[in-house]
């Protein structure tokens, strides 16, 4: 994996301009220090400078969004855009002054409040020299942290801050991100590492608290505050069903309310997750557009099931497909060094996924896609992944390294080891296990945030903005809730199709993922089986 340091990129960008815009794009820093956003390499005029007060300074890509409001003497901001379809609320500053009402009453009201919102976003508040702050739901805007010299650093790519602060990898990211088995299951970091040793990676449903007096961050967990109850009888499942409709469709409204005057897309398979969003769609369904795109063969038969789904529901479909071969496609190898950046050169990006995002880029199909991401929450992946039964009660951290990634080598293997006894020993306890199953938190605070989040931020948000109406932390409580057994087959999103648009039902169209195969899950089982066990120098920590 090559790494781009800032003489190389600066010359590459120097020559092509036209991808100027797309380094660092969609992004935000906010820092107790200032910087200046001139027409020089990283920042190029795009970005724009607003001090928030004396102490903290927000600068944010000219496509970001971001919002202030102050009441007392607390200024509250969120950075990419939320909606609150609890209170159906669309506008950030009404969303920013019901939290500050919420937070003169008290800070669990506060983070009750904030866990209704849904959208992408970084969210916070300032007292003084002091800020709190955190990231979405499932952390789909990604959000690294850290001190640089006693200063602050928030922002949505590490690199941004390296290429100011003349930081580098450190040698265990090098080795790790050029091992020959790295891009199996996924380019994406063990616990909470960023690229650089000197930012971590914002776990959901945690915040970071820091003040200029201290010059110190602490992060505390605010989520979860008690124990999910998991429904004991059938009419407390249909009794979830409807609510669980209920805050959908709220949530599509919110969106056709929020963006009157853009072109709102839902991306559609035939796949569960996007057809839920769909069936909840359907009080607004003369809202939004329905798109699907073929970029390979593997990907044609959901863009044919979407459509014909759509058909019977008398709703357009626009189909793109991304052309193999592209005049825009020459300078693809100027693009792809762009997009290894934002992502913090941890891994390569495909070719297909590279051809995709250029080809959207220049000819969007929306101005904000509907994104069906984070669902998957609530159907015990993870159980069906490996097709088992039964998991360690408490997690350790070679369990955790053989479940994120294929790692061969002692030194490698010991390390990374290392990493994850000091994420588990950071970020959780029993107590906090005892509350949500570690299985589930392993998928909600790691995998989506540290996995789907970096590409959601660093690639997919390239070409257009993206929200995700699932991406509420009480929604996937409330999934949570629906017994284990029911979500493993699907019930949840089966039952709520129906309950909301059984029309979708009807066509008797489901495309499932022909990768969750029960050979797969045996060998990924196997591999967990054995590798979880090796270990070196030291034993099986334990809660």
């Amino acid at each position: 994996m090559a790494y781009y340091n800032v003489s190389e990129m600066r010359e590459t960008l120097r020559e092509y301009p036209q991808f100027q815009k797309r380094l660092y794009c969609k992004g935000f820093l906010i820092t107790n220090e200032k910087q200046n956003v001139n027409s020089e390499y990283p920042f190029y005029s795009n970005w724009k400078e607003k001090q928030i007060n004396s102490y903290f300074y927000m600068y944010t890509h000219e496509e970001t969004y971001a919002y202030t409001y102050e009441k007392g003497n607390i200024i509250y901001f969120i950075v990419g855009h939320a909606y609150d379809p609890y209170n159906m609320l669309v506008d950030e500053n009404e969303i920013l002054e019901h939290l500050a009402i919420a937070k003169e009453k008290s800070d669990e009201k506060y983070w009750e409040e904030e866990s209704k919102l849904t959208g992408v976003f970084c969210i916070g508040y300032i007292i003084k020299d002091e800020i709190v702050y955190t990231t979405d739901c499932a952390g789909m805007q990604l959000v690294y942290h850290g001190l640089i010299n006693n200063m602050l650093f928030i922002t949505s790519h590490g690199k941004l801050v390296a290429d100011l602060k003349g930081l580098e990898q450190s040698e265990y990211i090098k080795r790790l991100t050029t091992n020959k088995y790295w891009h199996y299951w996924g380019t994406w970091l063990p616990g909470d590492l960023s690229p650089f040793s000197e930012l971590k990676r914002m776990v959901p449903n945690h915040a970071g608290e820091y003040s200029n007096k201290t010059k110190n961050i602490n992060v505390f967990r605010f989520y979860p505050t008690q124990k999910i109850i998991e429904t004991s009888t059938e009419k407390e499942y249909k009794e979830t069903i409807c609510e669980l409709g209920r805050i959908m469709s709220n949530t599509m409204k919110c969106i056709a309310n929020k963006w009157p005057e853009k072109k709102i897309s839902i991306s559609v398979t035939g796949g569960r997750d996007s057809m839920t969003a769909l069936a909840c769609a359907n009080k607004v369904y003369d809202k939004f557009k329905y798109f699907s795109y073929i970029s390979n063969i593997d990907e044609s038969v959901d863009a044919y099931a979407a459509k014909e789904i759509l058909q019977h529901l008398g709703l357009e479909h626009e189909l793109y497909e991304i052309p193999e071969e592209w005049a825009g496609y020459k300078d693809l190898s100027v693009f792809k060094k762009v997009m290894e950046c934002n992502n913090g050169c941890i891994g390569a990006n495909n070719t297909n996924d590279l051809k995709k995002r250029l080809y959207f880029t220049q000819n969007p199909p929306c101005d904000i896609e509907i994104k069906s991401w984070v669902n998957e929450m609530g159907r015990g992946w993870y159980y069906n992944k490996y097709n088992k039964k039964k998991f360690p009660k408490y997690p350790y951290a070679s369990y955790w390294r053989a479940m994120h990634k294929v790692y061969l080598g002692k030194y490698l293997i010991t390390e990374t080891d290392k990493v994850f006894a000091e994420y588990l020993e950071k970020y959780y306890d029993k107590e906090t296990f005892d509350r949500i199953s570690w299985l589930e938190l392993y998928f909600w605070e790691f995998a989506w945030s540290g996995g789907e989040g970096i590409f959601l931020t660093t690639e997919h948000r390239v070409s257009y903005d993206i929200t995700i109406p699932f991406n509420n932390r009480k929604y996937v409580e409330l999934m949570l809730t629906v017994p284990l057994e029911k979500r493993k087959v699907d019930d949840i999103p089966i039952d709520l199709i129906t309950y909301m648009e059984p029309r979708i039902v009807e066509t008797g169209i489901t495309v499932h993922d022909i990768s969750h195969t029960n050979f797969r899950a045996f060998v990924v089982r196997t591999y967990l089986e054995i590798f979880s066990r090796i270990r070196f120098g030291k034993k099986k920590e334990k809660f």
